[in-house]
């Protein structure tokens, strides 16, 4: 379904929460303390859900059986990388080619309100009345139908989602080790995680009316042997970005968007170190899984070279994966491209002290990448 209505220009995000299910919501509250301060948040959220529940449950028991099972061949191309790497750049981007699918921001937060036209109506107009027209944490501009990563879906029956540290930022490490590692999670849960992404993959499609489905999706960086097993014939395009730079982008996103979804109080400090360890453990589990994926399916792409030369290194990805259609779509991402000069990204500013305790953790990773401290970050 197609919305015809242009992206507002404010909004107010709040927990993704909103269209999961009860038996979720009820795995959060058990798992997880809520700030006493973030108590009218979680109400709020608990409401919508609770007004949601009855589109959501008619989707998935007479609709969502019609989408179950992936059509035998679908191509499946998932981008991964760090947060802050260049993953969204490169997926708006390559979202361009007509034969690209994917999930957008309106079912990545009401995957099961997709196809029940009533609930369609009522809760995309809803959710378009709360987005704001551009990200909080980089002015990246949102919309409805716009490409979006499935995290956030993927959590909304399944409770194996990294996605809730938005909600919970203390208990992140805990978060990691069940939602990407998949660390004490059972076989059952696996396979029913597996089952769910089908299902988005295949209603993702549908919706989109394309054959490829092109995912975004950094937490996958660490997932690498659990999509090889569901997806064994899945590509897979790693952008990559100074580590130095990923920080500051990183603290700055969470530092902005964090204030909206959060039902747990955090302090810089243990932003930052979050931060820190959140890329130290995605960036082991990445190289430490790299070499799982057959050559044929594997493409590696810079940030820098990206944002430097798009045309030729998207060719590049296409040439690499042996994937059709970049002739026909070319001069779609040369519209997109001349579209995003006048983006204009965020400027860091680092003290000396945090440059010396940033390099002490990040130098391995970007001497294996083949970075040195970048000229235009500003030591104070």
């Amino acid at each position: 379904m197609k919305s015809t209505q242009k992206v507002s220009k404010k909004g107010v995000l709040m927990p993704p929460a909103v269209g999961y299910s009860i038996n979720v919501l009820w795995f959060l509250l058990r798992h997880f303390k809520i700030d006493l301060r973030y108590g009218p948040r979680f109400f709020l959220t608990l409401l919508i859900n609770l007004i949601n529940w009855p589109f959501r449950t008619y989707e998935r028991l007479f609709i969502n059986p019609r989408y179950k099972q992936l059509k035998e061949g679908t191509e499946i191309i998932f981008i991964i990388g760090h947060w802050r790497s260049g993953t969204t750049h490169l997926h708006n981007l390559m979202a361009q080619d007509p034969q690209m699918g994917y999930t957008t921001t309106y079912q990545s937060v009401f995957p099961d309100t997709l196809f029940n036209r009533l609930g369609y109506f009522l809760f995309e107009g809803f959710a378009r009345l709360l987005v704001p027209g551009k990200r909080a944490g980089d002015n990246v501009r949102l919309g409805m139908q716009l490409p979006q990563e499935e995290e956030f879906a993927l959590g909304a029956k399944t409770p194996l989602c990294f996605y809730y540290f938005w909600m919970f930022p203390k208990d992140i490490r805990r978060i990691y080790e069940r939602s990407i590692r998949f660390k004490n999670a059972s076989s059952e849960l696996i396979n029913q995680w597996t089952q769910d992404y089908e299902l988005l993959i295949s209603k993702s499609l549908k919706n989109t009316g394309k054959r490829v489905y092109l995912s975004k999706n950094p937490s996958h960086t660490g997932r690498i042997k659990y999509l090889l097993k569901s997806f064994p014939k899945a590509k897979f395009i790693f952008i990559h970005r100074n580590p130095l730079e990923v920080f500051l982008s990183t603290d700055n996103f969470f530092k902005n968007m964090m204030p909206h979804l959060q039902l747990q109080a955090i302090s810089k400090r243990e932003r930052q170190q979050s931060i820190i360890d959140l890329y130290m453990s995605i960036m082991v589990d990445f190289f430490s899984q790299k070499d799982l994926i057959p050559e044929e399916q594997y493409a590696e792409v810079s940030f820098e070279n990206l944002e430097k030369n798009p045309l030729s290194s998207i060719e590049s990805i296409y040439k690499d994966l042996n994937i059709e259609g970049y002739s026909t779509a070319k001069p779609k991402f040369q519209s997109y491209i001349d579209q995003m000069r006048s983006y204009k990204k965020n400027k860091h500013v680092i003290s000396k002290s945090q440059m010396e305790l940033l390099l002490e953790h990040l130098q391995p990773t970007m001497e294996a990448l083949g970075y040195e401290i970048p000229e235009h970050i500003q030591v104070v």
